[in-house]
């Protein structure tokens, strides 16, 4: 691995007219022929796993469980209940997430933004 003595940028192998190796710059066209002692030619392939799935989509009901609970003001029940919360982040990474409640008696949901 070199990188361009102009700008910096990694130099990458070409081939000139004659088919030699040579480094090339793409930001700047710098160019150069290896030294006799240099082999870029040499290259590995990676073999990888097929992705699998690490995700798995829970429905919110079937979590509710495992969720943190706390008691809070539910307008539907009209009286204090155990509501499970979660947050997730709807807007832009700057901004603080949304704050979702459901009540865990008669499962109303709604949500709470800062």
């Amino acid at each position: 691995m070199d990188f361009c003595p102009d700008c910096g940028k990694l130099l990458h192998t070409d081939k000139d007219n004659k088919g030699k190796s040579i480094l090339i710059c793409t930001k700047c066209g710098y160019k150069r022929k290896l030294a006799k002692d240099e082999d870029f030619s040499h290259t590995e392939e990676i073999e990888h796993d097929p992705v699998e799935e690490i995700m798995e989509v829970v429905e919110v009901s079937q979590a509710d469980s495992t969720l943190p609970t706390n008691i809070i003001y539910c307008s539907e029940c009209q009286k204090n209940q155990k509501v499970s919360f979660w947050m997730v982040q709807t807007r832009s990474a700057d901004e603080s997430p949304t704050r979702f409640f459901r009540c865990t008696e008669c499962g109303e949901t709604w949500r709470e933004y800062d």
